[in-house]
């Protein structure tokens, strides 16, 4: 017998989804409907849906036969994980790969906020020179010796904050109830105890979080008026951290200066999104972790981990171990053909 596996939407990289068809048998739906998803998700042992595509407990209880669900990057919070664990379903994501790629994008934003780089291209192709800096208008600041406010201090944050302290002897401060101040202090980060002494304290707050009822809308108006008016707000991780209309507002009004987005509420974004008519914003299409080397490496860790789900051994990095007995029962029972 063979396994059967859907994929919602291609794998990042070829490498992961040839690996699989040499060993199971794989349906690929591209851009589905909710209702085609849960057609095809019957006699599934193993899903994987590529983010943002939801996998929810309809989905689940529809896939009478599942054994595992895959992430296509880190983040989980398209999956009901709870509804997992109810059926016995282990759900594993693939962490570790966008720690360098995500930080990369997040540190660009950065520079390109601290050096206006739209608006100087802008500048450039209309005729404008240098002269147009001068005076009061100038608000092109050093990130050199500049405060930098992480949300969130997991691999990614660490990673953002190893760089901008070492590059540009940035000041880091964070916010992460879930880290010890001496994990933080380790790598010279001062851990603070809530989120508006950070948000008061930085030129830059570059967020880090994971998305969960705790952060969901975490940026909102109060957030805002808690930052000082020359900051910028930079987001990589997940859309529904910041409240979009709060953002606009905090925008259009001066609130803060200026942000950078990669992730949104609603994905992909359209023309009509009034954050597209702003000028001091730099939005990015969520692709920030999508460099050649984290798409090889997630999809062949998707690949790799729900093989090892169908052979009953226990995945790298499984996300509710408390499904796993259930799993493994009936991984081996459909492995001695039961």
């Amino acid at each position: 017998m063979r396994h059967q596996v859907l994929l919602i939407d291609p794998l990042y990289h070829v490498g992961g989804e040839r690996i699989l068809r040499e060993q199971v048998d794989v349906t690929l739906l591209e851009k589905p409907t909710h209702e085609a998803v849960l057609e095809a998700a019957k006699g599934a042992h193993g899903i994987c849906g590529r983010y943002p595509n939801r996998i929810d407990a309809d989905v689940i209880d529809a896939a009478e036969d599942l054994l595992v669900i895959c992430s296509s990057g880190r983040g989980t919070d398209a999956i009901d994980i709870e509804a997992a664990t109810r059926r016995g379903v282990t759900v594993v994501n693939n962490p570790g790969f966008g720690k360098v790629p995500v930080s990369e994008h997040a540190l660009f934003m950065m520079m390109s906020l601290s050096r206006h780089g739209s608006e100087h291209d802008a500048m450039t192709r209309s005729g404008r020179g240098w002269q147009d800096r001068l005076g009061a208008a100038n608000t092109i600041h050093d990130l050199e010796g500049a405060t930098l406010g992480l949300v969130g201090f997991g691999q990614i944050g660490t990673e953002m904050a190893r760089k901008c302290a070492g590059a540009f002897s940035m000041r880091v401060i964070a916010y992460d109830p879930y880290v010890a101040p001496e994990t933080a202090a380790a790598v010279g980060v001062t851990l603070l105890p809530t989120l508006e002494e950070v948000l008061s304290q930085a030129d830059y707050v570059s967020v880090h979080a994971e998305l969960n009822d705790e952060t969901h809308h975490m940026f909102n108006d109060a957030a805002f008026g808690a930052m000082q008016p020359h900051a910028c707000l930079i987001n990589t991780a997940r859309g529904k951290i910041v409240e979009q209309a709060a953002l606009h507002r905090a925008l259009t009004a001066g609130t803060i200066r200026a942000a950078a987005l990669d992730v949104f509420e609603v994905e992909p974004v359209g023309p009509d999104n009034p954050l597209c008519a702003l000028e001091n914003i730099i939005l990015s299409p969520h692709v920030g972790g999508l460099t050649a080397g984290f798409a090889e490496a997630s999809a062949m860790s998707v690949a790799h981990q729900m093989l090892t789900v169908f052979r009953g051994k226990y995945p790298e990095n499984i996300r509710n171990p408390d499904a796993w007995e259930r799993t493994k029962q009936r991984a081996m029972r459909l492995l001695a053909g039961q």
